[in-house]
């Protein structure tokens, strides 16, 4: 019967997480704002509130370390970081093997949420001035050579249901380049857990075989 319940806690707990979703609503205009919704609570994480100032206590002497003793020193010299372990057992090949199996899994794994991404709105707004009418040509011929490319990239690796982009050059000096972005898009919590159980199981296997 323990058995049991465990399992469907397990289900239930599965179930729920199919169900939740991180929503991202980020809007650049001015200045940058970006705000998270999970459930019915929102995050706002820009723009940050100022922080209150605290009232300045007085400076406290600084305490005296106690020195440090030979074998303390020993002990410090004797703990090495895995790389140094791997680099001293497999060599600069071995080092290099894991960071090269490391940067594929990272890629993979980028690769695993942003198709799970899915984008709801995007508009790209950008109304390009410069000095003069030439310097704006040019310009804005460089812009569309990278926006444009940028959008169908993103819009290929993820799901994207609805997407803008308008650009513009402006012939008139006494006007500035104006830049407006609005996204919104959300990513299931199910996903985003099996992709890292994924990439876990990867960097373990990689380790393993160093």
């Amino acid at each position: 019967m323990i058995a049991l319940y465990i399992i469907l806690g397990i289900l239930l707990l599965l179930f729920l997480l199919i169900l939740i979703k991180v929503e991202i609503f980020a809007v650049y205009s001015d200045e940058l704002s970006l705000t998270l919704k999970v459930l019915f609570y929102r995050i706002v994480l820009l723009p940050s509130k100022p922080k209150p100032k605290k009232k300045e206590e007085p400076k406290k002497e600084p305490e005296k370390k106690p020195t440090e003793q030979p074998e303390d020193k020993k002990e410090k010299k004797q703990k090495q970081s895995y790389l140094t372990k791997l680099k001293n057992k497999k060599g600069l090949t071995g080092v290099l093997s894991l960071l090269t199996g490391v940067a594929r899994i990272a890629a993979g794994t980028l690769k695993g949420l942003l198709s799970h991404v899915v984008i709801h709105k995007m508009d790209v707004g950008i109304a390009l001035s410069s000095d003069d009418s030439s310097s704006t040509a040019v310009n804005y011929g460089r812009l569309c050579s990278i926006v444009y490319p940028a959008v169908d990239v993103i819009s290929a690796a993820t799901v994207c249901k609805s997407y803008r982009v308008t650009l513009e050059p402006v012939f008139d000096d006494e006007k500035k380049t104006r830049i407006y972005v609005d996204v919104h898009a959300h990513l299931r919590i199910c996903f985003a857990v099996a992709e890292a159980i994924k990439a876990g199981v990867k960097l373990l296997l990689v380790r393993l075989r160093l």
